[in-house]
């Protein structure tokens, strides 16, 4: 069902203790996640495993082989683009309070972009980001992919005070679900929008905040921080 609204929820004030913003504890957000990852890994593992069943049918001819081939290199680039973004995304990807490069986020990003309807316009300088400013906006840009169902531009920018993605497209799609996550609320919660929640957190530990706004011809995504 789309999502024709024009407003977004405020964010939750920068200075709100974290433990005030939800029910959620360590345990619950750990699990959602896991839930997520293992939503978005289902359907092309599934592929992979119906392309082998396909190749070991001794029945098969070329054309079903030729199917099978496809399903199987199919699922497999979108399970690995998957991998390599919840890695960096959500996991300790290079250990605890370091730097990222932002070029390793783009190129998880743009083999992300390649199973996906959306084109990625990444106009990011080249250097090192704090790794928790990097999640943040892999979650945002990821996110950016999903306000596109058919076809569109997100396109990514480093401001002064962190980063703006500017999503346009024919068909855009903004959740409520997501915009309540991402302002840090994890009342009943729902597994796909634990990333959102998740930036939300990373962002307040550094006194900043996250936004999504629909207006008429696009969607805006912000991701402020006290310092840049």
């Amino acid at each position: 069902m789309e999502d024709q609204s024009q407003s977004a929820l405020s964010p939750a004030p920068a200075d709100m203790p974290l433990d005030d913003l939800s029910m959620l504890t360590a345990l619950d957000l750990s699990a959602l996640l896991c839930s997520r990852v293992c939503h978005d890994l289902i359907n092309p593992v599934g592929a992979i495993g119906s392309g082998l069943s396909m190749l070991d049918d001794t029945d098969s001819d070329a054309d079903m082989r030729e199917m099978a081939d496809n399903l199987v290199r199919e699922g497999t680039g979108k399970a690995l683009a998957l991998l390599s973004f919840a890695r960096l995304a959500y996991g300790a990807a290079g250990g605890y309070g370091v730097q990222i490069k932002t070029e390793d986020a783009e190129e998880v990003l743009v083999t992300l972009f390649d199973t996906t309807k959306a084109r990625l316009h990444w106009q990011v300088p080249v250097g090192i980001a704090d790794k928790n400013r990097i999640k943040v906006l892999l979650i945002l840009t990821a996110a950016a992919s999903e306000c596109v169902p058919r076809g569109g531009d997100v396109t990514v920018t480093q401001t002064q005070s962190g980063y703006h993605l500017t999503i346009t497209g024919a068909r855009l799609f903004l959740n409520d679900d997501f915009v309540r996550a991402l302002s840090g609320d994890g009342n009943e919660i729902k597994p796909k929008y634990t990333p959102a929640y998740l930036a939300s957190l990373l962002a307040r530990e550094q006194g900043g905040t996250v936004t999504a706004q629909r207006g008429d011809e696009d969607i805006i995504m912000e991701a402020h921080f006290d310092e840049a």
